[in-house]
């Protein structure tokens, strides 16, 4: 009976509801007493729960233990982390290369810098010990090698202080060679570059004549001669002169080809024959060679020096047969070249030499002579081979 009488109350509040808009909106804000019971109901039998609220923040005491808490070092994941990091390739490096020789190994990665540093020293090395070129114009440069030979022509005039006393004077042809040669010129630097040596040697042949009142002249045959050496030092003046000192050793000699020797002092005017002493001696060179370019091909020479005797040989047939002599004498010489190409060349040279030669006569003795003096001039050829 309490069944039916509630639901007719319900429907009649319904009716009342739909009847009515401002009570509808007042059931929606407000809950009907039936649900406010059946949610008491379903809390009572457990079928329903409120939501859990979310936990609390913690306090601030928490947090900064939180914070003191050790944790774990990150140095395993950094360095991995730099070793993962793509390395900057230089911009030398080949492009079009693998994936895998970027994505290479740490070794390899480390190596390639290293390679390229290697390589940048040795190469500054390298350009360190080329050698520093020799400012100086290829026609007065100096060469690992110059070796000349040409034909010579020269006039002797030798005569004593006393004109009672017969002398030789001719022309006579020869030849000559010459060697200069600075072996260290191709080293990289260094004061000892332009250091190197110079040799040669001449002759030349011919005969001495003398005149007969009757028309009829009587001759022998006669050679002279020089060699020597030295050593010469380059000093490039700017590109178009070189300036070479030299101090040197050499020989001269003159031979008249008579087959029974005779003294100075029986060698008179008034003798039908030639007959002069032969000559032998030494001595010391102190030199200076001007070498100055007219044109990258073309230079002009002067040379010249002071010549002091060492001694002068003794013997039947020579001129100290009867006296000793000392020696002292001076050259000169001008010259022009022109290269031909790279290694060739041809030369010529006038020379003017001057030996003077002092005796020390015994008193009483035949022969007076005080001095005598040994000329040559004449000209000298030459064709030359060099290197580069």
């Amino acid at each position: 009976m309490f069944f039916h009488s509630a639901t007719v109350v319900a429907a009649f509040a319904l009716n009342l509801a739909s009847a009515d808009p401002f009570a509808a909106r007042t059931a929606r804000r407000e809950p009907s007493a039936p649900a406010a019971s059946q949610s008491q109901m379903k809390l009572a039998a457990g079928l329903w729960a409120p939501k859990k609220s979310k936990p609390k923040a913690k306090d601030d005491d928490a947090q900064e233990e939180e914070l003191l808490k050790p944790r774990k070092p990150a140095g395993d994941s950094a360095s991995k982390s730099k070793q993962r990091r793509p390395i900057k390739m230089d911009g030398s490096t080949e492009e079009g290369g693998d994936d895998e020789a970027d994505e290479g190994g740490d070794d390899d990665d480390e190596d390639r810098p290293k390679v390229t540093k290697r390589r940048k020293r040795v190469s500054e090395e390298e350009e360190d010990e080329e050698a520093e070129p020799i400012a100086s114009q290829p026609s007065v440069i100096p060469r690992a090698v110059n070796f000349e030979l040409g034909p010579a022509i020269m006039r002797r005039t030798f005569a004593y202080s006393q004109a009672t006393e017969q002398g030789d004077k001719g022309f006579r042809l020869g030849y000559q060679f010459a060697l200069e040669t600075f072996p260290l010129v191709s080293q990289p630097s260094g004061w000892y570059r332009t250091l190197g040596v110079g040799a040669y040697y001449e002759k030349e042949y011919g005969d001495s004549t003398r005149d007969q009142p009757s028309g009829v002249f009587m001759g022998a045959a006669v050679n002279h001669s020089r060699w020597g050496f030295d050593a010469r030092y380059a000093i490039p003046a700017g590109e178009w002169v070189v300036v070479m000192p030299a101090l040197g050793y050499g020989r001269i000699g003159a031979d008249l080809e008579r087959m029974t020797p005779t003294m100075p002092s029986m060698c008179t005017s008034t003798n039908p024959d030639p007959c002069f002493g032969d000559i032998k001696a030494a001595y010391l060179a102190a030199d200076l060679h001007l070498r100055v370019g007219i044109s990258p091909r073309m230079a002009l020479s002067l040379s010249g020096g002071y010549l002091q005797g060492l001694g002068v040989a003794r013997g039947a047939d020579q001129i100290t047969a009867e006296a000793s002599a000392s020696l002292k004498g001076f050259h000169v010489e001008l010259g022009a070249s022109m290269l031909i190409g790279d290694r060739f060349a041809i030369s010529a040279a006038i020379p003017f030499r001057r030996y003077a030669f002092n005796f020390d006569a015994p008193s009483g003795g035949a022969f007076t002579a005080k001095s005598a003096t040994d000329m040559y001039y004449g000209l000298i050829g030459g064709f030359a081979v060099m290197t580069r």
